[in-house]
């Protein structure tokens, strides 16, 4: 089977589990700054923003928190680490054959469905400005404000991707780690990852090796797009990396 076919397969994988569930946890933060933004809380420190400005200060800030991260690793673990402790990867093998091809249908399967909660939570980020901020003093309703058109659309577009590159590199190691650990070891290594890509966003220098600190810089103009454009291909190398390690000795490691 091609790649894509395969990962189809691994896609439809993912949505049956309940555990994918637990992505819909991201959306507490648009939930709690709705709730703040609407009774006007002390803690609430946000000046008046359009839509796009609203939806991306959310995403940035669970980038930033690293729930993403965490939540997306038990994705992750549960869709190789998992299958290979129970027993499951065999059988795939059997069926669909092509260790390499499976495991980069699977990684491409996990894309789609970060890409796919990445559209919920703006959408759903969307639907809460226009329903509740709108009416307060935080809301100009518009779609995107001066100070994004003055910045520029295209780098908020851009930088909202880059939290979800700090997803991929934990979900490269994880991947690699599978071979040769248990489920609960990989998660706790992607805790780990998370903690460790959080705590380096606030060490001059060593920020920059934070996609989602990056990620923050590009969309409010604090950084140029060559720059930016040159640490994502570092951040890509590092995964795919990982993930062509892992698909090499996938093919000749024993399965049980």
């Amino acid at each position: 089977m091609r790649i894509l076919d395969i990962s189809k397969i691994e896609f439809y994988k993912i949505l049956k589990k309940r555990l994918s569930l637990v992505m819909l946890a991201t959306l507490f933060i648009p939930i709690f700054y709705t709730f703040s933004t609407v009774t006007d809380a002390d803690l609430l420190q946000m000046m008046p923003s359009g839509a796009l400005d609203y939806c991306f200060a959310q995403w940035d800030l669970l980038g930033m928190t690293g729930l993403f991260q965490v939540l997306f690793s038990l994705i992750t673990v549960s869709a190789f680490a998992s299958e290979i402790e129970k027993g499951q990867l065999k059988l795939t093998v059997f069926r669909l054959g092509g260790r390499k091809k499976i495991v980069y249908a699977k990684v491409l399967a996990l894309v789609a469905f970060m890409l796919m909660c990445y559209l919920i939570f703006m959408l759903f980020s969307l639907l809460c400005y226009y329903l509740f901020v709108t009416h307060t003093a935080y809301g100009t309703g518009e779609f995107v404000s001066a100070a994004v058109r003055q910045i520029g659309i295209s780098r908020f577009l851009i930088g909202g991707l880059f939290p979800m590159m700090d997803t991929l590199i934990t979900a490269g190691i994880v991947f690699l780690f599978s071979l040769r650990y248990k489920t609960g070891i990989c998660f706790m290594l992607a805790i780990g990852t998370s903690v460790t890509l959080l705590v380096m966003q606030f060490f001059p220098g060593i920020c920059y090796l934070v996609p989602a600190y990056v990620g923050m810089l590009l969309s409010y103009g604090q950084i140029s797009g060559a720059i930016a454009g040159g640490l994502c291909a570092i951040y890509l190398a590092i995964v795919g990396f990982c993930v062509w390690k892992t698909a090499n000795k996938f093919e000749r490691m024993d399965l049980k």
